[in-house]
């Protein structure tokens, strides 16, 4: 059976997505070697629609799919030169993946490169990006997980805090300025905009649960930390999209008590897995103080001569 390339332009083709990754979760055994459907929400919702990191979905999505319509494959840019690709795990082949990548080169390499995260057991993958040009670089991002069967630590925020669930319209300007906070707090105030209009597109995704958004608030209402959780009742899994605490706010216990408190709230909803991403030292730290499991993906890079 030869598979058929095809772009995923239609709105129900984003949905069709969603539902390839599900099942590709499962048949993985839970595990994310291909990407969580809540990471491709994400990605539509705020590397997309708010960071621009790359055009539409609809624009840059290429799929494998049988005759009959069933996708197999896809392949998009991430941004920066990443990509992303997802395999059913029945289909994966060394010529599978040699196709896709060629069709990578031939359509994403962005200032130069192309860059390709890929798990340090994947030795399939690994062999075929060898055997393009491709070369292995220093570990890119730590992956965490933690099955939810066993009892959590209890959350316990510092004194003066409250966590609670992300309240209503009325505290995105708060909620935006701690993620301001959070993320850029080596930037002078003045380059804060104001504009929380982003925060919005975080809430239209299919996932979002107000009740999963859970924050860390001062007593005079500030919000001081948040921990914002993608659940998806059909894997019975969850990703933490993001987690971060005012730099104002550092040191005090906070990320580990929202991160806790998130876990938590899963746990009544038949959430069986949870998992979080890391690629930076703070977060790794904090990851790692709280769920159980962690894997490595390995840097691939190819240079491209711009001549």
């Amino acid at each position: 059976m030869k598979p058929t390339l095809r772009p995923l332009i239609a709105e129900a083709d984003y949905f069709r997505a969603r539902n390839f990754l599900r099942e590709v979760f499962l048949l993985n055994g839970g595990l994310e070697h291909s990407w969580h459907v809540a990471r491709l929400d994400y990605w539509r919702w705020h590397f997309i629609a708010t960071c621009q990191m790359t055009p539409p979905f609809d624009q840059v999505t290429a799929s494998w799919q049988t005759p009959d319509g069933q996708i197999i494959a896809m392949a998009h840019p991430y941004g920066d030169g990443e990509i992303r690709v997802h395999i059913h795990p029945h289909f994966r082949t060394t010529e599978l993946e040699n196709e896709i990548f060629a069709y990578i080169e031939a359509h994403f390499v962005e200032n130069g490169r192309i860059i390709a995260p890929v798990f340090s057991e994947d030795v399939l993958r690994r062999e075929v990006l060898a055997s393009r040009g491709f070369t292995q670089r220093s570990g890119w991002n730590h992956h965490y997980r933690r099955d939810l069967d066993s009892p959590l630590p209890a959350p316990a925020p510092p004194t003066g805090y409250t966590l609670r669930s992300m309240g209503d319209e009325s505290e995105h300007a708060s909620r935006s300025w701690c993620s301001w906070r959070a993320f850029h707090s080596n930037e002078p105030a003045s380059n804060y905009d104001g504009d929380y209009s982003w925060y919005k597109n975080i809430q239209s995704s299919p996932l979002y649960r107000r009740d999963l958004d859970i924050v860390a608030a001062t007593e005079t209402g500030e919000i001081a930390a948040f921990c914002t959780i993608y659940y998806d009742d059909y894997t019975r899994s969850a990703v933490t999209v993001l987690v971060g605490v005012a730099a104002e706010h550092l040191r005090r216990g906070l990320g580990k008590a929202i991160m806790l408190e998130g876990i938590r709230q899963l746990k009544p909803l038949g959430c069986t897995r949870v998992f979080s991403t890391a690629n930076e030292a703070p977060a790794d730290a904090l990851y790692r103080s709280v769920l159980t499991e962690m894997k490595i993906t390995d840097t691939w890079v190819k240079e491209f001569d711009p001549n």
